[in-house]
């Protein structure tokens, strides 16, 4: 149930993010960007320590971007992890 619950919010996402793109023309998505597996945003740059994202995530080959990896860093009980993180500056002009 949890499983079908994420794909529709995926889907919903994607339907979403068409409108926007084809037919209000206000955010383009970057086609070039890996998206995300929980909410299927594009991932911008940002670097967390290898240890610190498998403690979080468990798996070096998914793909989060930055507000799921807060946000699973906080129902595992980790507080305060942006200070380890670090935005590219390059990725927003």
């Amino acid at each position: 149930m949890r499983y079908l619950q994420k794909c529709l919010r995926i889907y919903l996402w994607n339907i979403l993010q068409w409108v926007n793109r084809h037919v209000l023309k206000t955010y383009p998505l970057n086609e070039e960007c890996t998206r995300c597996e929980d909410c299927g945003r594009n991932v911008h740059d940002y670097h967390v320590p290898d240890e610190l994202w498998m403690k979080i995530i468990g798996d070096s080959c998914k793909v989060f971007c930055f507000d799921c990896f807060v946000n699973r860093a906080r129902e595992k009980g980790e507080f305060g992890i942006t200070a380890n993180v670090h935005l590219e500056a390059e990725a927003y002009p």
